[in-house]
């Protein structure tokens, strides 16, 4: 079966091995920012905690607003100023975001739009001298990946996802324990998106079946994976992709629709990705069946195992059939504490409950602008875990034929 290329990967490749070839931003590090001035732009449910969680950390302001619907700017307003901070500059007509990117006095464009705004808002913002930190994903198409890219290097700006996952205990710890080497050389890796949505399908006063959000209409409209990071991102940092090695291809097949016509597209999708070095990895998406929430997270090395759905559990080489669970699972938890979790847990729940991820990631993106350090997920990392939208619609639409991934570093 042949290996099926992207015709905008080679015009991007072609384009930048010519003398256009702009300098890395893998490690960028820029001027350090003594308060970090923050415009948000989409007020929806997960602005609105972000916007709450901000008023908690040290050394940032939001200075500016914009959306749409001027509830949620009400709303958002009213946070911020019942914490005892100014009230912000906000936008809400349909230019607002352009004017908001354009603004002076801005440092970081906080993006919570719908997906396939994203890309859009956040090259406009480095454009006009802005990082950026976007929702999930960052991109949804290849193309647009490459624009984030292309940008990221040529403004020499910040432009992270905001991929929660990454700073989830669990998660962290195994990192932690891979960085380490405790689990040897890490050979396969699995990671999911499993959530049954089925009630965000509504019906009309008609009888009519309605999209409740533009998530679940999204989802519908595309046959390969439409959310891919939650489950690929923590996965990829434990690999040390874009740190030692890099995706190389994936093959992507989805199952039959079920239930009537209108339900929601590509029931469960599996995608295979093959790494530089001959490694696995399975990613897979399912927001229609009833089963319960999953991210599935599993690393399998020469050396040890771990899995943390349905429970928490790991397993070394001396002894692989006898897996650590509960009391000696939580000790191997505690022996390997990444210092995120010592750092942000307990403050974090205080505020946010089991949300705590939310605050450890803000205040990681705040601390590192602060301090001039390169933040802990780059551009080439939004690029690489975004283009999966496309790519695995392209394979699963092609029976399951195998794609190229593009290497967003260009060989760096």
């Amino acid at each position: 079966m042949r290996l099926i290329f992207l015709d905008c990967t080679f015009a991007y490749m072609n384009k930048k091995t010519t003398n256009e070839l702009r300098e890395s931003v893998l490690d960028l590090r820029c001027a350090p920012i003594e308060c970090v001035r923050i415009g948000f732009i989409g007020l929806g449910v997960r602005a609105k905690r972000a916007v709450s969680r901000m008023m908690h950390i040290e050394g940032c302001e939001i200075v500016a607003l914009c959306d749409l619907v001027q509830e949620n700017i009400e709303e958002a307003s009213a946070i911020i100023t019942e914490h005892g901070a100014k009230a912000p500059v906000t936008f809400g007509d349909a230019d607002g975001w352009r004017n908001l990117c354009e603004m002076q006095g801005i440092d970081l464009v906080y993006i919570c739009t719908d997906w396939a705004s994203h890309a859009d808002i956040a090259v406009y913002a480095m454009q006009n001298g802005k990082h950026v930190a976007t929702e999930v994903p960052a991109a949804t198409t290849v193309a647009d990946c490459w624009r984030l890219v292309d940008t990221a290097e040529a403004t020499r700006k910040h432009c992270i996802m905001l991929e929660n996952c990454c700073y989830d205990e669990f998660e962290l710890c195994t990192i932690n324990m891979a960085q380490q080497g405790v689990f040897g050389e890490i050979i396969h890796c699995e990671g999911s998106y499993l959530h049954d949505l089925r009630e965000r399908i509504a019906t009309n006063d008609n009888g009519e079946r309605k999209w409740s959000n533009w998530q679940v209409e999204f989802m519908n409209s595309h046959n390969g994976n439409p959310y891919p990071t939650h489950g690929l991102g923590p996965i990829a940092l434990a690999m040390n992709i874009h740190r030692g090695d890099k995706m190389k291809s994936i093959v992507s097949v989805s199952s039959r629709r079920v239930g009537d016509s209108d339900g929601l597209n590509g029931t469960m999708n599996s995608s295979l990705i093959t790494t530089e070095k001959g490694n696995t990895i399975l990613v897979q998406h399912c927001v229609a069946l009833p089963r319960p929430y999953s991210r599935s997270f599993l690393v399998s090395g020469t050396e040890g195992f771990a899995q943390k759905y349905p429970i928490q559990h790991f397993a070394f080489a001396q002894d692989s059939d006898n897996a650590l669970t509960g009391e000696a699972c939580e000790k191997i938890l505690e022996k390997y504490r990444h210092p995120y979790v010592a750092e942000y847990k307990e403050r974090g729940t205080e505020l946010c409950g089991r949300r705590w991820i939310d605050y450890a990631m803000d205040c990681r993106l705040i601390h590192c602008l602060r301090n001039g350090l390169p933040l802990d997920m780059n551009v080439y990392d939004a690029a690489l875990w975004s283009c999966l939208v496309e790519l695995t619609d392209i394979s699963a639409n092609n029976g399951g034929a195998p794609v190229e991934i593009p290497d967003f570093t260009r060989g760096r």
